[in-house]
Protein backbone atom coordinates (compact mmCIF):
# COMPACT_ATOMS: atom_id res chain seq x y z
CA UNK A 1 0.00 0.00 0.00
CA UNK A 2 1.12 3.50 -0.71
CA UNK A 3 2.32 6.11 1.51
CA UNK A 4 -0.80 8.23 0.11
CA UNK A 5 -3.07 5.50 0.81
CA UNK A 6 -1.84 4.41 3.81
CA UNK A 7 -2.01 8.17 4.73
CA UNK A 8 -6.17 8.68 3.92
CA UNK A 9 -7.05 5.22 5.21
CA UNK A 10 -5.90 6.45 8.64
CA UNK A 11 -8.00 9.11 8.11
CA UNK A 12 -10.87 7.30 7.32
CA UNK A 13 -10.39 4.57 10.16
CA UNK A 14 -9.65 4.88 14.28
CA UNK A 15 -6.58 3.37 15.61
CA UNK A 16 -8.01 1.83 18.58
CA UNK A 17 -6.05 1.13 21.52
CA UNK A 18 -5.94 -2.70 21.73
CA UNK A 19 -2.35 -4.86 22.05
CA UNK A 20 -0.36 -5.59 19.00
CA UNK A 21 -0.78 -9.10 17.92
CA UNK A 22 0.70 -10.84 14.79
CA UNK A 23 -1.54 -11.47 12.01
CA UNK A 24 -2.50 -14.71 10.32
CA UNK A 25 -1.27 -14.58 6.81
CA UNK A 26 -3.96 -17.37 5.81
CA UNK A 27 -7.00 -15.26 7.04
CA UNK A 28 -5.58 -12.07 5.78
CA UNK A 29 -7.91 -10.82 2.59
CA UNK A 30 -7.89 -6.79 0.91
CA UNK A 31 -10.29 -4.52 2.38
CA UNK A 32 -11.68 -1.92 0.22
CA UNK A 33 -13.33 1.63 1.06
CA UNK A 34 -16.61 2.43 -0.31
CA UNK A 35 -14.99 4.59 -2.87
CA UNK A 36 -12.64 1.79 -4.42
CA UNK A 37 -9.64 4.06 -4.35
CA UNK A 38 -8.31 3.45 -0.89
CA UNK A 39 -7.30 -0.53 0.64
CA UNK A 40 -5.83 -2.15 3.44
CA UNK A 41 -4.36 -5.99 3.97
CA UNK A 42 -5.83 -7.09 7.32
CA UNK A 43 -7.44 -10.10 9.05
CA UNK A 44 -11.40 -9.41 10.20
CA UNK A 45 -11.07 -9.74 13.96
CA UNK A 46 -14.83 -8.84 15.25
CA UNK A 47 -17.56 -7.33 13.34
CA UNK A 48 -20.50 -6.15 15.61
CA UNK A 49 -22.48 -3.42 16.31
CA UNK A 50 -21.76 -1.69 12.67
CA UNK A 51 -17.98 -1.59 13.49
CA UNK A 52 -15.63 -3.95 11.74
CA UNK A 53 -12.20 -4.39 13.77
CA UNK A 54 -9.13 -5.55 11.63
CA UNK A 55 -5.66 -6.39 11.97
CA UNK A 56 -2.91 -5.18 9.75
CA UNK A 57 0.09 -7.60 9.00
CA UNK A 58 2.19 -5.74 10.89
CA UNK A 59 -0.39 -6.43 14.22
CA UNK A 60 -2.06 -2.51 14.09
CA UNK A 61 -5.54 -3.20 14.86
CA UNK A 62 -8.26 -0.61 13.18
CA UNK A 63 -11.51 -0.03 13.21
CA UNK A 64 -13.53 0.70 10.63
CA UNK A 65 -17.57 1.39 10.16
CA UNK A 66 -19.34 -1.26 8.61
CA UNK A 67 -21.25 1.69 5.77
CA UNK A 68 -17.63 3.17 5.09
CA UNK A 69 -16.49 -0.52 3.38
CA UNK A 70 -16.83 -1.41 -0.11
CA UNK A 71 -20.36 -3.24 -1.43
CA UNK A 72 -18.61 -6.46 -1.71
CA UNK A 73 -16.74 -6.42 1.68
CA UNK A 74 -19.97 -5.60 2.91
CA UNK A 75 -21.40 -8.72 1.62
CA UNK A 76 -19.01 -10.98 2.59
CA UNK A 77 -19.14 -9.86 6.28
CA UNK A 78 -23.33 -10.90 5.53
CA UNK A 79 -22.18 -14.34 4.00
CA UNK A 80 -20.03 -14.63 7.17
CA UNK A 81 -22.55 -13.72 9.88
CA UNK A 82 -25.34 -15.96 8.33
CA UNK A 83 -22.80 -18.75 8.49
CA UNK A 84 -21.68 -18.27 12.19
CA UNK A 85 -26.04 -18.84 12.91
CA UNK A 86 -25.28 -22.58 12.56
CA UNK A 87 -28.35 -23.75 10.50
CA UNK A 88 -29.37 -20.60 9.32
CA UNK A 89 -32.75 -19.24 9.24
CA UNK A 90 -35.87 -21.61 8.62
CA UNK A 91 -37.00 -21.55 4.95
CA UNK A 92 -39.64 -23.30 3.01
CA UNK A 93 -40.65 -24.19 -1.22
CA UNK A 94 -43.19 -21.96 -2.47
CA UNK A 95 -45.10 -25.46 -2.93
CA UNK A 96 -44.92 -26.14 1.01
CA UNK A 97 -46.76 -22.53 1.59
CA UNK A 98 -50.48 -22.21 1.76
CA UNK A 99 -50.76 -19.99 -1.34
CA UNK A 100 -53.08 -17.05 0.54
CA UNK A 101 -50.32 -14.85 1.00
CA UNK A 102 -51.18 -11.87 3.25
CA UNK A 103 -49.47 -8.06 2.40
CA UNK A 104 -47.95 -5.90 5.55
CA UNK A 105 -48.05 -2.68 4.86
CA UNK A 106 -47.48 0.78 6.63
CA UNK A 107 -48.02 3.23 4.32
CA UNK A 108 -51.25 5.01 3.11
CA UNK A 109 -50.63 4.58 -0.11
CA UNK A 110 -49.76 7.87 -1.25
CA UNK A 111 -46.52 8.99 -2.12
CA UNK A 112 -45.42 12.46 -0.93
CA UNK A 113 -41.72 12.11 -1.60
CA UNK A 114 -38.58 9.57 -2.50
CA UNK A 115 -35.39 9.50 -0.96
CA UNK A 116 -32.20 7.53 -1.15
CA UNK A 117 -29.78 7.08 1.76
CA UNK A 118 -26.25 5.60 1.24
CA UNK A 119 -27.20 4.71 5.04
CA UNK A 120 -29.53 2.22 4.08
CA UNK A 121 -33.36 2.36 4.11
CA UNK A 122 -35.70 0.14 6.61
CA UNK A 123 -39.22 -0.62 7.35
CA UNK A 124 -40.32 -2.62 10.26
CA UNK A 125 -43.50 -4.76 10.57
CA UNK A 126 -44.84 -7.37 13.07
CA UNK A 127 -45.97 -10.97 11.66
CA UNK A 128 -49.82 -12.01 12.16
CA UNK A 129 -48.59 -14.74 14.07
CA UNK A 130 -45.82 -17.40 14.50
CA UNK A 131 -44.90 -19.46 12.54
CA UNK A 132 -44.81 -16.87 9.01
CA UNK A 133 -42.81 -16.80 5.52
CA UNK A 134 -41.57 -13.61 3.91
CA UNK A 135 -42.02 -14.68 0.35
CA UNK A 136 -41.53 -11.12 -1.74
CA UNK A 137 -40.86 -7.30 -1.02
CA UNK A 138 -42.81 -4.82 -3.18
CA UNK A 139 -41.31 -1.38 -3.14
CA UNK A 140 -42.25 1.93 -4.86
CA UNK A 141 -38.92 3.02 -6.49
CA UNK A 142 -37.42 4.46 -9.08
CA UNK A 143 -34.01 3.96 -10.62
CA UNK A 144 -31.67 7.52 -10.87
CA UNK A 145 -28.57 7.59 -12.83
CA UNK A 146 -27.03 5.84 -16.59
CA UNK A 147 -30.10 4.78 -18.90
CA UNK A 148 -28.55 0.90 -18.23
CA UNK A 149 -28.88 -0.49 -15.12
CA UNK A 150 -25.53 -0.84 -13.18
CA UNK A 151 -24.57 -4.58 -13.49
CA UNK A 152 -24.90 -5.30 -10.44
CA UNK A 153 -27.03 -6.57 -7.38
CA UNK A 154 -28.40 -4.94 -4.64
CA UNK A 155 -29.47 -6.19 -1.17
CA UNK A 156 -32.67 -6.73 0.61
CA UNK A 157 -31.44 -8.03 4.50
CA UNK A 158 -34.17 -9.77 6.34
CA UNK A 159 -33.16 -8.58 9.87
CA UNK A 160 -34.83 -9.14 13.42
CA UNK A 161 -36.23 -6.20 15.28
CA UNK A 162 -32.53 -5.19 16.46
CA UNK A 163 -31.23 -4.82 13.04
CA UNK A 164 -29.46 -8.50 13.39
CA UNK A 165 -29.11 -10.46 10.07
CA UNK A 166 -31.50 -13.42 9.34
CA UNK A 167 -31.08 -13.53 5.63
CA UNK A 168 -29.60 -11.37 3.28
CA UNK A 169 -30.93 -11.68 -0.85
CA UNK A 170 -29.28 -10.16 -3.45
CA UNK A 171 -31.57 -8.64 -6.41
CA UNK A 172 -30.52 -7.54 -9.96
CA UNK A 173 -30.42 -3.64 -10.47
CA UNK A 174 -32.54 -4.50 -13.40
CA UNK A 175 -35.47 -5.04 -11.81
CA UNK A 176 -35.78 -1.04 -11.33
CA UNK A 177 -36.77 0.60 -14.52
CA UNK A 178 -34.99 4.40 -14.44
CA UNK A 179 -37.43 7.23 -14.59
CA UNK A 180 -40.43 7.99 -12.01
CA UNK A 181 -41.18 5.58 -9.43
CA UNK A 182 -44.24 2.21 -9.38
CA UNK A 183 -44.23 -0.53 -7.93
CA UNK A 184 -42.01 -3.15 -8.23
CA UNK A 185 -42.55 -6.69 -7.04
CA UNK A 186 -39.33 -8.86 -5.95
CA UNK A 187 -39.84 -12.26 -5.14
CA UNK A 188 -37.88 -14.17 -2.15
CA UNK A 189 -36.83 -16.82 -0.73
CA UNK A 190 -39.14 -17.96 1.95
CA UNK A 191 -37.82 -17.33 4.75
CA UNK A 192 -39.36 -17.87 8.76
CA UNK A 193 -40.15 -14.31 10.54
CA UNK A 194 -39.94 -13.44 13.82
CA UNK A 195 -42.98 -11.52 15.34
CA UNK A 196 -41.57 -8.38 15.03
CA UNK A 197 -38.81 -7.87 11.79
CA UNK A 198 -37.05 -5.35 9.96
CA UNK A 199 -36.49 -5.47 6.11
CA UNK A 200 -33.41 -3.46 4.71
CA UNK A 201 -32.68 -2.00 1.30
CA UNK A 202 -28.94 -1.53 0.37
CA UNK A 203 -28.94 -0.54 -2.93
CA UNK A 204 -25.19 1.39 -2.44
CA UNK A 205 -26.05 4.58 -3.93
CA UNK A 206 -23.77 7.01 -5.68
CA UNK A 207 -24.68 10.49 -6.96
CA UNK A 208 -24.45 8.67 -10.35
CA UNK A 209 -26.41 5.74 -10.14
CA UNK A 210 -29.34 4.24 -6.82
CA UNK A 211 -32.98 3.88 -6.52
CA UNK A 212 -35.07 6.65 -5.16
CA UNK A 213 -37.85 4.94 -2.73
CA UNK A 214 -40.96 6.30 -2.21
CA UNK A 215 -42.52 7.87 0.97
CA UNK A 216 -45.66 8.61 2.11
CA UNK A 217 -46.78 12.53 3.82
CA UNK A 218 -46.80 11.01 7.88
CA UNK A 219 -45.28 8.54 9.29
CA UNK A 220 -41.85 7.56 10.92
CA UNK A 221 -39.66 4.78 9.37
CA UNK A 222 -36.14 3.96 9.87
CA UNK A 223 -32.68 4.08 8.57
CA UNK A 224 -30.17 1.86 8.92
CA UNK A 225 -27.81 -1.59 7.64
CA UNK A 226 -27.82 -5.00 9.12
CA UNK A 227 -25.82 -5.00 12.15
CA UNK A 228 -26.39 -0.93 12.57
CA UNK A 229 -29.59 1.12 12.85
CA UNK A 230 -28.48 4.21 11.84
CA UNK A 231 -31.33 5.92 13.16
CA UNK A 232 -35.12 7.45 12.30
CA UNK A 233 -37.21 8.99 8.69
CA UNK A 234 -39.25 11.21 9.99
CA UNK A 235 -40.84 12.29 6.79
CA UNK A 236 -43.38 9.44 6.23
CA UNK A 237 -43.32 6.14 6.12
CA UNK A 238 -41.33 4.23 3.46
CA UNK A 239 -43.49 2.75 0.64
CA UNK A 240 -42.10 -0.67 1.16
CA UNK A 241 -44.26 -4.29 1.52
CA UNK A 242 -43.71 -7.03 2.63
CA UNK A 243 -45.94 -10.61 1.57
CA UNK A 244 -45.89 -13.17 4.19
CA UNK A 245 -47.78 -16.63 4.40
CA UNK A 246 -48.34 -19.72 6.35
CA UNK A 247 -47.52 -23.47 5.89
CA UNK A 248 -50.19 -25.84 4.44
CA UNK A 249 -51.98 -27.14 7.07
CA UNK A 250 -50.87 -31.29 7.56
CA UNK A 251 -53.29 -33.55 6.86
Amino acid sequence: MSARTAGTVLCLIMIAALPTVVADDSKTRTWMDATGVFSVEAELVEFANGKVRLKRKDGKILTVDYDRLSSADQQFLRSRDKKSEGDGPRTALVSQLSGKPQELTRDDGTPAGKKSFPRGIASSFEAPAKGYYITSVRIHGGRYGQSQPPKEDFHISLCDKDFKLIADFEIPYSKFARGNPKWVALRIKPTEVPPEFVVCLNFNPTSTKGVFVSHDQEGKSLVGLPGKRAGSFTGGDWMIRVSVDQRKAEN
